[in-house]
């Protein structure tokens, strides 16, 4: 429920004990690597063990993942994607690597056989396309040269016609005096055959002049028509062989798939720590790390150090001036789902409080005054039950989730609250349902607007006693209420105002309130007036602290968007009620089909729209209207060497 305390500290390992101290320190997430800078020392020049083997196996992973088996979605939801394993397991595999590479080098074998089968495949195929083209061909392949003659096969162009091109080409061959005969195959092919002592160059020239390319002849010697039975018997040899394969392809990746995807993951690991040990530092006989530590974890991480005899010491490092350490935040099971809406604004300052906790409540009330239906926060509800207990998801899914639920639950309960069930009418509802019922957002939105604004009063006053509180954090307590304190003093007048204009409160007069509210207006002159050097600049603060007030106004009306929002959801859901009844009286026989379906189809869109605006905008009072009251947000996120699990998930011995 804080922003986590973090040491800048050096870690000396010996060398031989770097990878086993990263392990520890990879293990709990605990430490954000840096540069060291000094001169003293040389970078580190370590190499993993397994640097050849790891881009192997993610080469055969990415190959074997076409042929994984297929499962259905809800199998995949029903039994996840992770495969639990355990430390011992970890260990085991990497003290084992010898195994994974022998399932790699059969796999490469493999690879290899499918490359030369399938260019063998794609030779043939180019030979049966060349000579299918020109199958009409009246004579032998190996007859387009004799000791006479050479026969050229060309294409008349798609300008020309073969008519065209025999005339012209005649023309000009009687014109250069030499023979030659025309042999039409089909179309726009034709065969020209001349006298080898003709001028070849000549005769090609002639042709391309007069409309016509020349291309290659095909393979072979026997006429088109008999290569073509002898191409496609070895294409289809060919495709036997790669289809074979394919097969054993598939064979592998059925036992040796996950095996392979776990010992990547692993060796994923070790090349992230190999990676931080070539951006170290190293003397004679150790290698020297520096980073951000989690404070809290450094024990933990001690205490394995020392049972595994690893030589490796901490020492803290004293920080440059204005250096900011890296901010994680930590709070507990029920609060630790919203930390989402903090992370979408950016951490806090080092400094600063972690706003999530204070966030939560208003959060979770905002989301159900923006959706505002009992039936949408059920079905919000069912879902996110589902996720939690039927199936198995990451940790970041199944915090949304635990999210979702508390956001479903404060939806049910101000749904309760404003008669809001899927658009139905409320006089249609039981009696019980309609006496819980103190609110009527399309019929009467008065009361619902001054809700809204009074929660609004109310968080943003919130966030100006956070400020104070976050200052006296910091030791700077007086200016902390010198500078909110006069602030939360005219929020209390206007209230005591406003109670007295509704007749809540009868104890003081308006006339009374209002010199309260020019003493509070005088207060705010004088203290921000300190912030002044001479008197230019001191009127100059107060004017600018006087102004702050059309921001806390325009603050406060920013929370109208949550009647805007909860009329959208329940003139949305009645619209889609209206619409289904009208289909469902208006077609014959098909009517209530038709009519349920725009039920369906009509709500589920209601419900994700109105979902997501009701986080967005949520989200964005947090942002806005709150946190800019008592924290930066210019923290940078804490990024520790971790465990990147994608298929793996480390459980308890």
């Amino acid at each position: 429920m804080s922003v986590v305390p973090m040491q800048k500290v050096q870690a000396v390992v010996h060398q031989d004990d770097a990878n086993a101290f990263l392990a520890i320190v990879q293990k709990y997430e605990a430490m954000e690597f840096v540069d060291i800078d000094s001169e003293d020392v040389a970078k580190a020049n370590i190499i993993s063990p397994h640097h050849n083997l790891y881009p192997r196996v993610q080469h055969a992973v990415q190959f074997l993942l076409p042929y994984e088996k297929k499962v259905g979605l809800w199998k995949k939801l029903r039994e996840g994607t992770f495969n639990e394993i355990s430390e011992v397991q970890v260990n085991k595999i990497m003290s084992d690597t010898d195994a994974v590479s022998s399932v790699v080098d059969d796999l490469e074998k493999i690879q290899v056989e499918f490359a030369d089968a399938n260019e063998v495949v794609r030779q043939l195929e180019e030979r049966k396309k060349n000579i299918v083209f020109w199958r009409s061909l009246p004579f032998a392949l190996s007859q387009l040269e004799t000791k006479l003659t050479v026969t050229k096969l060309l294409v008349v162009k798609p300008s020309k016609t073969a008519g065209d091109f025999i005339s012209v080409f005649t023309n000009k061959a009687n014109e250069n005096n030499f023979d030659f005969a025309i042999t039409k195959v089909s179309g726009n092919q034709l065969a020209v055959t001349f006298e080898k002592k003709a001028n070849l160059s000549l005769v090609s020239e002639l042709i391309e002049s007069s409309g016509a390319d020349l291309v290659s002849a095909p393979e072979g010697t026997e006429a088109p028509e008999v290569e073509l039975t002898a191409i496609e018997e070895r294409l289809a040899k060919a495709k036997g062989e790669v289809a074979l394969l394919h097969d054993q392809a598939e064979h592998f990746a059925i036992t040796h798939l996950k095996r392979l995807q776990i010992a990547g993951e692993i060796l994923h690991w070790e090349h992230d720590r190999y990676q931080v040990v070539a951006d170290a530092s190293v003397t004679k006989k150790t290698v020297v790390f520096a980073g951000w530590l989690n404070a809290n974890k450094r024990e933990a991480i001690e205490a394995e150090v020392l049972e595994k005899n690893l030589a490796a010491v901490f020492a803290e490092i004293e920080l440059k001036e204005g250096e900011e350490p890296p901010v994680d935040i930590v709070n507990n099971p029920f609060v630790q789902p919203f930390e989402a809406v903090t992370r979408l604004y950016g951490m806090p300052g080092y400094r600063d409080l972690d706003p999530t906790v204070f966030l939560a409540g208003f959060f979770f009330l905002f989301f159900g005054l923006s959706l505002t239906d009992v039936g949408y926060g059920l079905t919000l509800m069912v879902v996110s039950a589902m996720i939690l207990t039927l199936f198995k998801v990451s940790d970041t899914i199944r915090l949304f989730a635990k999210l979702l639920l508390f956001v479903g639950f404060a939806t049910v309960l101000v749904g309760l609250l404003f008669g809001g069930y899927l658009g139905i009418d409320p006089t249609l509802l039981p009696p019980a349902l309609q006496a819980m019922q103190m609110f009527d957002p399309i019929g009467d939105p008065l009361p619902v607007f001054y809700l809204a604004l009074a929660l609004g009063v109310f968080q943003v006053m919130v966030g100006l006693v956070l400020n104070i509180y976050s200052e006296m954090r910091q030791g700077r307590l007086i200016d902390g209420l010198l500078d909110k304190g006069p602030w939360l003093y005219m929020f209390v007048v206007g209230i005591a105002y406003v109670a007295i204009m509704t007749g809540y409160l009868t104890t003081v007069t308006a006339g009374q309130l209002t010199n309260l509210a020019y003493f509070g207006i005088g207060l705010i002159v004088v203290t921000s007036a300190r912030k002044g050097g001479n008197i230019f600049q001191k009127v100059q603060a107060s004017a600018g602290a006087l102004y702050e007030s059309i921001g806390y106004f325009s603050d406060i009306l920013s929370y109208s968007r949550l009647l805007a929002l909860g009329l959208a959801t329940t003139a949305l859901a009645f619209a889609v009620n209206l619409i289904a009844e009208i289909v469902s009286g208006s077609v014959p026989f098909l009517g209530p089909i038709l009519g349920a379906i725009v039920l369906l189809i009509g709500h589920v869109f209601t419900l994700a729209v109105n979902t997501l605006g009701a986080f967005i905008h949520s989200a964005r009072l947090q942002f806005v209207e709150f946190f800019g009251k008592f924290i930066a947000g210019t923290g940078k996120e804490f990024s520790p060497l971790s465990r990147v699990k994608k298929v793996i998930t480390i459980v308890d011995e």
